[in-house]
């Protein structure tokens, strides 16, 4: 599934906490959360989705669900956001897609 809009990313701090998926999460992991549409009820766990900001692309693990986030929004890992771009900015309009 290709989301061809560009979305709003923000980042969050998942801090050794337990994810949606039932698993720790680390800030230094690769990590996304989907909005809850998207998390399925957990059916997307695991999966590796591709994020592209500007001419950079990251891949991220789905580890988390978002509750806030609006359908097709995503929140990734301080590491994930800051190879896109700086912290300072907050939020971000990506692409992604399931790979």
């Amino acid at each position: 599934m290709l989301c061809t809009l560009e979305t709003a990313t923000t980042y969050y701090d998942p801090n050794d906490g337990l994810g949606a998926c039932d698993a720790p999460l680390q800030n230094t992991d690769f990590i996304v959360a989907l909005s809850a549409d998207q998390y399925a009820n957990g059916a997307n766990c695991w999966r590796h989705i591709g994020i592209n900001y500007q001419s950079q692309f990251i891949d991220a693990t789905i580890g988390d669900m978002c509750p806030g986030c609006n359908s097709g929004s995503i929140d990734l890992s301080p590491v994930a956001f800051e190879t896109l771009a700086t912290l300072d900015a907050g939020r971000i309009q990506v692409t992604w897609d399931f790979e």
